[in-house]
């Protein structure tokens, strides 16, 4: 049974945007599976509407194509496993791993609009005073979380992102166009954004990216403490363990590529 279920999902898996239909003896060559299995194959897929087969005019007379294609049910399949991905519920078990490895708050941001949102957040086992909180708000040009968001937009949200006012929450917020380019330039050749007292005097910020199914960025993952606890010098002791973090959330919002940071 492991063996038929294994090679129905391989036919599946041959349906590609640069190939979306296939005939029967195509699929015959490609598969090495005999004809008369294969025809048993197609008209389950088709009956249980996996695999359609539309009507095409030929001679005057609408007659079966013999090409087949995706069906309707995996677009409603489809559909339902995108809803069923809830980033907070999957990101929860990876944050409090990187809480316990680290024992420094674990932040999870959304971009919306021009801002960055925060959505969920692990505290640290000695709460500091932070300018995050589920719910809050911060623009994407300031703080770590946010800014590595904006390192991989395109040059027209950027545009959009730096025609809004700017605020100074506090003594390192970025605030004129050089900085922020420089440091979204770094954020994306380096994978990480590292923000000092940025929005909120005495904190510091390390954030990585996380990939979707679409290989975009809309969220990052980021840790935060005190300035004694997070030192630039120490940056690469825990960059390893974000990235780790993040290509694990990555994958199963379906980035199908490798993490393209760290090890």
């Amino acid at each position: 049974m492991s063996k038929t279920i294994e090679k129905g999902i391989n036919i599946l898996t041959l349906f590609t945007e640069e190939k979306p239909s296939w005939r029967l003896d195509e699929l015959a060559h490609e598969t090495d599976i005999p004809k008369p299995t294969l025809l048993r194959f197609l008209k389950t897929f088709t009956e249980l509407g996996v695999l359609k087969r539309p009507y095409i005019q030929s001679g005057g007379q609408l007659v079966l194509s013999d090409h087949y294609f995706l069906g309707h049910k995996l677009i409603e399949l489809g559909a339902i496993a995108a809803n069923s991905i809830e980033i907070r519920s999957l990101a929860i078990p990876h944050m409090k791993m990187l809480q316990q490895k680290f024992d420094l708050a674990v932040q999870l941001i959304v971009m919306d609009d021009t801002d960055g949102l925060y959505i969920e957040k692990i505290e640290s086992l000695k709460p500091v005073l932070l300018y995050t909180r589920v719910g809050r708000r911060a623009p994407l040009y300031a703080g770590a979380c946010s800014r590595i968001i904006l390192s991989f937009q395109s040059e027209e949200k950027i545009q959009e992102v730096l025609q809004k006012t700017r605020k100074k929450y506090a003594s390192g917020t970025p605030v004129t166009d050089e900085e922020i380019y420089e440091l979204i330039e770094f954020g994306k050749n380096n994978g990480y954004a590292y923000s000092v007292s940025e929005l909120e005097e005495g904190t510091i910020s390390i954030a990585v990216p996380i990939f979707n199914s679409n290989r975009e960025v809309e969220y990052s993952i980021s840790i935060a403490g005190i300035d004694s606890l997070l030192p630039k010098e120490k940056v690469n002791g825990f960059l390893e363990g974000l990235w780790a973090t993040a290509a694990s959330i990555s994958a199963e919002l379906g980035y199908s590529l490798p993490y393209p940071y760290g090890v």
